[in-house]
């Protein structure tokens, strides 16, 4: 599966890595972001490259990629897909976002079917920038990071258990993203007083 990767220098691997996160945390939907972290898990074991650089190449491309279809959702969502449309205005991302919006950030970078609505409607609904900036990180930091260190030790075998088992893992992650939003929150309100949250409508074309 990931053979013509294989053959390719450490530093190439990084930029693939690099270049197909960006796409998938844009939302685009049916990027094999996989691929090169199982590429890179092999030159790990090789000795041609280290965890710390697989992670901080797939999650910086995640990132920026989530941050970039932020943006697209803010000044170029008419100018989409009729589907990308439906997806961003859908009822299901309407109602994360405003029942748990940094959760749903977070989990956006993990989970497929939420990563393309949730970008989209934050950057629609003008979700504030700065709180999404540092969920779209938190939430690559742990999709990245956790994958591919899951991939270095286990190995492609780690993808089909996700598959087979992820309803049984779901409310496992749930917890984790939930405890990450919890201790940011705390530090946010020791560090300033609270201020009132004003909700934001998605505009309509």
């Amino acid at each position: 599966m990931t053979g013509w990767l294989d053959t390719l220098s450490p530093l190439w691997l990084h930029l693939t890595s690099f270049g197909l996160m960006f796409l998938e945390g844009m939302g685009i939907p049916g990027v094999p972001g996989v691929l090169p972290m199982l590429a890179l898990a092999e030159s790990i074991h090789a000795g041609q490259t280290t965890l710390l650089e697989a992670i901080l190449s797939g999650t910086l491309g995640n990132w920026l990629g989530s941050l970039a279809g932020y943006h697209i959702g803010a000044s170029a969502l008419r100018r989409l897909p009729p589907s990308w449309q439906r997806m961003a205005r859908s009822r299901r991302a309407r109602h994360w976002m405003q029942r748990s919006g940094p959760v749903a950030i977070i989990l956006s970078r993990t989970i497929g079917s939420l990563r393309t609505p949730v970008t989209l409607y934050a950057g629609a609904a003008h979700y504030p920038w700065r709180q999404y900036v540092l969920y779209s990180l938190l939430g690559a930091l742990l999709h990245v990071g956790v994958w591919q260190t899951l991939l270095w030790r286990f190995g492609p075998a780690v993808l089909e258990t996700f598959e087979e088992r992820q309803g049984e893992l779901l409310p496992y992650v749930l917890g984790v993203a939930a405890l990450i939003v919890l201790l940011v929150l705390v530090r946010r309100r020791r560090a300033r007083p609270e201020q009132p949250d004003s909700d934001s409508e998605l505009p309509q074309s």
